[in-house]
């Protein structure tokens, strides 16, 4: 559901180059970004809040007007909250509640996903939307901040640095193709959010892991003209004669996926007619749906072995490509720029040193890998041709459903890799929780009405696990006070000393689940540390330390 790598040439892309600032060899911002989709857009965006001056080059000369991406989950759904960007009022923005199915030739379920309800984040498991709409809130998001500068029409195509920063080489690229006379942007720091096929990756020469996974599938994007219904609305059709998936599009839109068969020219099945013909079992027709895109993409599996080179990173497809069936590709390099935007904040304020960066990596291939896993072990249970080998899965899967002692374990809960955590917490990088809260007078979600950034939440509910007085050295409030962090106590309405109140009682089942007395969170939302109140100065001490450690001599 997530079709994300960018065509080599599409349609109504190239224009003019933004004009050439004449300054730009000399002014040095602080990040450059190449590569302006959704990616490039909430990093710019978050990076704009900060105050930081930012400079954006994209190749092409407008939004790509038609959709790609089409799904995104309650945690992303928080992370655009961060830039409002809000399911419960966005019209762009189409909630899902309903099972996510898979089923074989003859209608019957062989596994189902559960996208109903509301996740950790409040938001709801599953959400749709057309990319185009989401691009466009993000623009106007990034270029609200009059330090963010988007020059568009401007192609990457030589990337040096040094000890101080980043050298890049740009071309003006206009309708014609012909390009113009080359001239650089500087900046301390160049994140490469420019998708699958990434010049920066390319020039930085960095090598990819590929899982060998490869799938052609044509993608059609339609809108209907009348009411259609779909039961259930999101599904898979693992139908050996042409696996299908059937997804909302986003609002006022549906979205249709035909895998290639063995030998098929896909040539072929890119062509309107084809199209048309696929969709007749389905109710469709010129006469009643427009076909808005028909385009075959090759469905992948594979990551970057290395996500930083010096002062420079990458993020988003540049760094990681999956199949679509989680509806996880944008979702992940959404979740990139989230880990990489408050780090790149603490590193440019001097908070902490240029070290932190190289925990990036590390924190999130493992995350992504847990996606790419669980797209994959999917794409398996779909992409089966043969008849045979379709019969053996429908056996297996549907013997599962009628006993589930027979299913395999679910997997657990995705965790960031190795990076800013407490030592040895085994509640450490994993996401944390939101819900309706009451704070300093206002009610609702607890980021609308807390903020954002660093948490130490103590727990004040009444009961064995409610924390005493929390004694905190200079030490370690210095800390505190270096990152911006707050210091809150939450406990339910009848807890005499609580800052925040914990409306639904979420927050006392999370900590009970995470057998902690106080929680340090970090700004992607992830937890530092799970701890007794007793060792929250020494985590919070440990936590300096690790920011402040000296830089080794960069080369």
């Amino acid at each position: 559901m997530n079709t994300s790598p960018h065509p080599a040439a599409e349609p109504g892309m190239a224009g003019p180059a933004d004009p050439a600032d004449s300054a730009d060899s000399a002014r040095v911002a602080d990040v450059a970004i190449v590569g302006y989709g959704p990616v490039g857009q909430l990093l710019a965006a978050l990076l704009g809040r900060h105050g930081y001056e930012v400079v954006v080059i994209e190749r092409y000369g407008g939004i790509y007007p038609m959709p790609r991406a089409v799904h995104f989950d309650h945690e992303v759904a928080r992370i655009l909250q961060s830039v409002g960007i809000r399911p419960d009022t966005d019209p762009i923005i189409e909630p899902y509640d309903d099972w996510y199915e898979w089923r074989n030739a003859n209608r019957q379920t062989l596994l189902r996903v559960d996208w109903r309800g509301v996740g950790p984040s409040w938001w709801n498991t599953a959400n749709f939307f057309a990319q185009p709409d989401l691009e466009r809130e993000l623009d106007a998001r990034a270029r609200k901040h009059p330090t963010v500068t988007v020059r568009r029409g401007l192609r990457a195509v030589a990337v040096d640095q040094d000890r101080d920063g980043v050298t890049v080489t740009v071309r003006p690229t206009g309708d014609s193709g012909a390009e113009g006379e080359p001239h650089t942007v500087r900046a301390r720091y160049l994140v490469g959010c420019d998708g699958a096929n990434s010049t920066v990756r390319n020039l930085l020469g960095l090598e990819l892991t590929d899982l060998g996974f490869f799938f052609d599938w044509l993608i059609l994007d339609m809108i209907p003209n009348e009411p259609m219904t779909f039961d259930p609305p999101a599904w898979q059709l693992c139908d050996p004669a042409r696996p299908t998936t059937i997804v909302p599009g986003g609002p006022g839109r549906r979205r249709w996926e035909f895998m290639a068969l063995p030998g098929e020219d896909v040539n072929d099945l890119n062509k309107a007619e084809t199209a048309w013909e696929l969709l007749r079992p389905w109710g469709l027709t010129p006469d009643n749906a427009e076909l808005e895109r028909h385009t075959v993409y090759r469905f992948q599996a594979h990551w970057a072995d290395e996500w930083r080179a010096g002062r420079v990173l990458i993020a988003g497809d540049a760094a990681h490509l999956m199949p679509p069936f989680a509806g996880q590709g944008m979702c992940a390099g959404l979740r990139d720029v989230f880990n990489l935007a408050w780090k790149l904040d603490l590193v440019l304020r001097g908070a902490a040193d240029d070290r932190l960066l190289d925990t990036y990596g590390p924190e999130r291939s493992p995350h992504v890998r847990h996606f790419i896993d669980v797209s994959i072990g999917l794409g398996k249970v779909i992409c089966v041709p043969g008849q045979e080998q379709a019969a053996e899965r429908d056996r297996e899967l549907m013997a599962a459903i009628a006993d589930p002692a027979l299913a395999p374990a679910p997997p657990p809960a995705p965790r960031l890799g190795p990076g800013v955590f407490a030592d040895g917490d085994e509640q450490a990088g994993l996401l944390s929780i939101q819900s309706r809260v009451e704070y300093d007078g206002c009610t609702g979600l607890f980021d609308d009405v807390v903020g954002h950034g660093w948490f130490v939440l103590i727990d004040a509910h009444p009961g064995p696990r409610a924390a005493g007085a929390v004694a905190l050295t200079a030490a370690s409030r210095a800390v505190l006070a270096r990152l911006g962090a707050k210091v809150l106590r939450v406990g339910a309405p009848d807890s005499p000393d609580a800052e925040v109140v914990d409306l639904d009682g979420r927050y006392a089942g999370w900590f009970a689940d995470l057998g902690a007395e106080a929680v340090v969170i970090r700004p992607d939302f992830y937890v530092h540390a799970a701890t007794d109140a007793a060792g929250l100065d020494g985590t919070l001490r440990a936590l300096g330390a690790r920011l402040a450690a000296p830089a080794p001599d960069r080369k």
